[in-house]
């Protein structure tokens, strides 16, 4: 993915996709529970942070099962977006996103950009994950994903290292994706959610950026519980403890891995990559205040409103400093 530092969308950039061609393969995308569309970017970019003739993910809000034109949280889609700048905060392979708007219907969204195809001159090709994980466990139900688990993650992550196909370390990788999860409090990594990027040519592969984050931030919180928690740490904490990854640890285990359990496990067993993680929560806590300001300052639909910015600061600032104690924690009893 091209690393373009300064990335910056202001309060009169959003993006209308209205008359962005859809790609020849997606009207509708197939996977996940939000309305989404694969788009291409015009040749002439509207604003300087698109790229032209490059394929962008416009993701909407979930749609209320007993009512299709109603959302059920329709401010959802600013989630994708923060979480975009936390991980970029922490320094992690996050693909740029940003707020758009569909102007023929009306709806507001976030814009993803796709992680493939940035140079024409490099063929390269994704397999989700889901794809490894049932070729590796036999009757693996795609639909549901309940046999998805961290253990065979690694070893499908150690065989491509071994044969030294991986372009990169697999436990830092893994290591900075539970954490960033952590930190965003994202329940929705399952196994379509990760997976390789080929290069055929080469004959080399790495694992994806970290996309698709909005299930995260509290974004199914309504105003009165989060009115609640902005005053109540304790009820904070235990919401924050509630929170499940939605991978197990292994096979033999059952239910999700807590979040930052799974962060705790995975550094006791590769305790090398701790240094790492708390570098990655090393970022300023005015940094984020800043920007989920900025964000609150965009005139659209569903708009990020004032008391729910500030308590995505207020949990994600949380989780951060639970992080930082355990990672001290166990920095401290595997030395």
């Amino acid at each position: 993915m091209i690393d373009r530092e300064n990335i910056h969308q202001s309060c009169d950039q959003i993006v209308d996709i209205a008359h962005w061609p859809v790609h020849e393969d997606y009207e509708v995308f197939p996977v996940g529970a939000r309305d989404k569309s694969l788009r291409v970017c015009p040749s002439t970019a509207p604003f300087d942070f698109c790229l032209p003739n490059h394929r962008y993910l416009f993701k909407e809000a979930i749609k209320s099962a007993k009512d299709p034109r109603k959302q059920r949280h329709p401010d959802q889609y600013w989630a994708e977006v923060i979480a975009f700048k936390i991980g970029r905060m922490m320094k992690l392979p996050v693909p740029p996103a940003f707020v758009a708007v569909n102007s023929e219907t009306g709806e507001p969204g976030s814009i993803i950009e796709w992680f493939l195809g940035y140079d024409p001159g490099i063929v390269e090709r994704f397999t989700p994950g889901g794809d490894h994980m049932q070729s590796m466990i036999e009757g693996y139900d795609r639909d549901k994903g309940r046999l998805h688990n961290l253990d065979t993650i690694i070893k499908f992550s150690r065989v491509l290292s071994r044969y030294k196909i991986l372009s990169h370390d697999w436990q830092e990788y893994w290591g900075l994706c539970l954490c960033f999860d952590a930190v965003i409090g994202n329940t929705d990594r399952h196994q379509e959610n990760w997976g390789v990027i080929w290069n055929d040519r080469e004959q080399s592969a790495r694992l994806t950026p970290l996309f698709d984050n909005g299930t995260s931030l509290g974004h199914e919180l309504f105003e009165k519980k989060i009115h609640q928690f902005r005053t109540d740490e304790t009820g904070l904490r235990a919401y924050i403890r509630k929170g499940r990854h939605h991978m197990k640890w292994s096979l033999a285990e059952e239910g999700r891995l807590p979040l930052m359990e799974g962060v705790c496990r995975f550094c006791v067993k590769y305790p090398a990559t701790i240094p790492l993680l708390v570098d990655s929560l090393g970022w300023e806590e005015e940094a984020l205040e800043k920007a989920l300001s900025e964000l609150t300052s965009f005139d659209i639909k569903s708009p990020l409103s004032v008391e729910r910015a500030d308590f995505v600061h207020q949990l994600t600032i949380l989780r951060k400093r639970i992080l930082l104690e355990h990672l001290e924690r166990i920095g401290n009893e595997v030395h």
